[in-house]
């Protein structure tokens, strides 16, 4: 394409580029064939359109000379046709831009006096900018250093101003003794001073960048390196002892204290001032704290020097698109902008440098409007889709983001568009976590016994303790011991029963649930202590003393293992033959942390209740039996999988467990009995389920191989019935599933059997 002619469609697509007369006759004579019109092209851009910041000097300097090297590159028969290119310093700066003004309109102080006068938007720094715009057009470099100096003298005079109104948002995050010079340290970027021509004209068209992936936080490799350019390279041991005799030096120890302060303080500038707003998501009624991740801050910097219109690319970390807290992010991004494209990405063989198991992403999107559909692919391992990503990318409509994760607001890595088809009607499901009526819920999951903190109530065998207990290798899908696989280890700990309190689990659980005050909760709430000035403990305490003659006590508590009830092995990976592993345990039995359980239990404390001792009447159970064995089921179903694969990473996270969607069938809706029935026969095996088996009307628990079998493929294919799921959502889940190298159960003829068994389903229902 022609010179003129490329420049002028820019201009028709309003990319911000603007020429002079004298520019166009300059381009007109270079086509005629008096110069390079490609050289010409690239110093006009760069001189006119192409603006950065960084706060590494060096990187600067660097990001200067690659252009340079850039016009130098395009050189062929004339070198002499490219001149040094002295004229770019003031569009490439150094500063913090996390840390600076963004407006051109600044608000007016107490008194009702601006800081920067009255001064027009489009008047202001007049000065700076001609002092610019003659350095760029300097035609000797001596002139140009000249008009630097004086552009950079004029920045400063005005410098001062903008950063008063900085050390406000400091006195306002709680730095009232802050000064300003203590302010000027960390290199504070100013954007309408630093790039007064740009701003002038409303601002940037287009921003692409690369931000940093790290916290805000005292690093001891960015600042050592000052005294040892080797340290970054030494192993880990190593640099413990050059740090040891680097802060032997009275200068570097001190050095080292005010660097860590200083990083705390802009630390908690980020996370306690009022110019970041998306950092610290409320999810499940909690505030969620910031991390400070930098790629986050600088996400939300880009949207408050966006305007309607502008374009953005960012290669961003995973974690801003799956990662609770980039949920505000998430969500300004989805109600102000139009996503144009998200890739996200596995690093395998792509950044050497970086593990291997870490996600990121592209995103580009248009500043202004709103987002109906997100148009993405994720898990993608080649660059090469960067160019394929029109053809390749899939729709996501806004209402399935929204209902995939409506507490979390995460992004689904859907890498098809059969399987947004998929995941459509699986989030029209209600949530695990929400509270219906008139079926079985599910409060809150709960780690029972933490293994570091209380191991001293565990024994290592099995010799005079009475109950085992169990971690998350202890448990598979419907089994909780080595009966029917070879695969699962015995326990590792056992515990002795409350007779015993030193020795004992269940003792240490039941203090700790006794010590949250669930039970103490529940009573004042129901008997309006919060209508009172009394205390929870005061107001309990008397009104049991009043109906029964002492208080609260924690032979009150009843514990969890005192009914059967559904654990959730913790420790998962969506590359693992199955990420939901779900069991119902016996009775008695205590549970790592590497063990989520269901909490078997509501508490509904009634008048009538308060005369027991101990109390036992405000335990209500959660689940019928056949209730514990559908959700254990369902849970279990490779269509739930298939939802759970998309979120999980290395372990079960509470919150995405609770706000994914599961069918909440009860007595009298289809597929109830069936899934029920055979959940309890491969799960109700053994002395331990002896009371339960009964309890269900005397059933036959599976302990055949092939049986087993079976019964696990009419689950999962009653489970995509369910679900709602047609015989082609369910070929592709199938399909699509990942395969282990050595499965214990999910090889090629058990998806087969699925699929036929879901087959004769369809024609036949569900039958008992």
């Amino acid at each position: 394409m022609q010179c003129i002619e490329y420049f002028q469609r820019l201009e028709a697509e309003g990319q911000g580029w603007e020429l002079e007369s004298r520019t166009r006759e300059e381009i007109e004579e270079i086509e005629s064939g008096k110069g390079s019109s490609s050289l010409y092209a690239k110093r006009t851009a760069i001189l006119n359109n192409l603006y950065g910041v960084d706060i590494d000097e060096g990187a600067v300097e660097i990001c200067k000379l690659r252009l340079w090297l850039s016009m130098v590159a395009d050189i062929e028969d004339e070198p002499s046709e490219v001149e040094p290119l002295p004229n770019i310093d003031f569009n490439v700066r150094r500063g913090n831009s996390l840390i600076g003004q963004l407006d051109t309109d600044i608000e007016s102080n107490e008194d009702g006096d601006s800081d920067l006068d009255s001064w027009e938007v489009k008047t202001r720094f007049e000065d700076v900018k001609e002092a610019i715009k003659k350095h760029k057009k300097a035609e000797t470099s001596v002139e140009a250093q000249e008009w630097r100096k004086e552009a950079e003298d004029r920045i400063e005079g005005h410098r001062d101003k903008f950063d008063k109104i900085l050390r406000r948002e400091f006195q306002d995050a709680g730095f009232d003794d802050i000064t300003i010079e203590e302010i000027r340290e960390w290199s504070p970027f100013h954007w309408p001073l630093e790039f007064a021509d740009v701003f002038e004209k409303g601002g940037f068209d287009v921003f692409i960048g690369n931000p940093p992936w790290d916290m805000l936080y005292a690093n001891r490799d960015d600042f050592f390196i000052r005294n040892d350019e080797q340290f970054r390279t030494y192993p880990s041991e190593e640099k413990d002892g050059v740090m040891e005799d680097l802060l032997s030096s009275p200068e570097v120890a001190w050095e080292w204290e005010d660097y860590k302060e200083s990083m705390e303080t802009q630390a908690d500038f980020f996370t306690q001032g009022d110019v970041y707003k998306l950092q610290s998501p409320v999810v499940g009624g909690r505030t969620m704290p910031t991390k400070n991740e930098l790629s986050a801050l600088f996400l939300e910097r880009v949207f408050r020097l966006s305007r309607d219109g502008v374009k953005v690319s960012l290669l961003l970390p995973g974690t801003i698109f799956g990662g609770v807290m980039g949920k505000d992010l998430r969500m300004h991004l989805l109600d102000h902008t139009d996503v144009e494209n998200l890739i996200g990405f596995e690093n395998k063989g792509i950044f050497e440098a970086i593990d291997d198991r870490y996600r990121f992403a592209i995103l580009t999107f248009e500043y202004g409007g709103k987002t109906s559909a997100l148009r993405g692919i994720f898990n993608q391992r080649d660059m090469d889709i960067v160019y394929r990503i029109e053809d390749e990318a899939v729709n996501i409509p806004r209402d399935v983001l929204v209902s995939y994760s409506p507490e979390g607001g995460i992004f689904p890595s859907i890498t098809s568009q059969i399987e947004v088809s998929v995941l459509e009607k699986v989030v029209e499901q209600p949530s695990l976590g929400e509270d219906l009526e008139e079926t079985w819920t599910v409060d809150m999951l709960t780690k029972e016994f933490v293994e570091s903190t209380d191991k001293d109530r565990l024994l290592t065998s099995p010799e005079e303790a009475d109950y085992p207990v169990y971690g998350g290798k202890n448990i598979h899908q419907f089994q909780y011991d080595n009966t029917h696989t070879g695969a699962l280890d015995g326990p590792q700990y056992w515990s002795r029963g409350m007779y015993d309190p030193p020795n004992s689990a269940q003792y240490r659980v039941r203090e700790k649930k006794f010590n949250r005050g669930n039970l103490k909760r529940a009573i004042y709430d129901a008997f309006g202590g919060s209508e009172t000035s009394k205390s929870q403990v005061q107001f309990v305490d008397e009104l049991l003393e009043e109906h029964r003659g002492h208080g609260l006590e924690e032979e009150d508590v009843l514990l969890d293992c005192t009914e059967y009830r559904i654990g959730i092995r913790d420790v998962s990976r969506s590359r693992d033959e199955r990420t939901i592993i779900a069991t119902v345990l016996p009775k008695d039995v205590i549970c790592l942390h590497t063990i989520n359980t269901f909490k078997p239990f509501a508490i509904e404390p009634e008048e009538e209740h308060l005369t027991e001792s101990p109390l036992r009447s405000p335990y209500v159970r959660r689940f019928t039996d056949q209730e514990l064995f559908v959700a254990t089921g369902l849970l279990n179903s490779i269509a739930f999988d298939f939802l759970m694969r998309t979120k999980v990473e290395t372990h079960i996270v509470k919150r995405e467990l609770l706000e994914s969607q599961l069918p909440r069938l009860t007595d009298g809706d289809d597929w109830f009995h069936y899934i029920a029935e055979r959940a309890a026969r491969l799960n109700c095996y053994g002395e331990e389920f002896k009371e339960m088996r009964e309890r269900l009307g005397g059933i036959e628990a599976a302990v055949e191989d092939q049986e087993r079998r079976e019964l696990q493929a009419e689950i999962d294919a009653a489970a995509f019935h369910a679900y709602g799921l047609e015989r082609r959502d369910v070929k592709f889940v199938l399909d699509d599933f990942h395969r282990v190298e050595n499965p214990k159960l999910m090889d090629e003829m058990y998806f087969d059997l699925v699929l036929e068994k879901y087959d004769l389903l369809d024609q036949k229902g569900p039958l008992p």
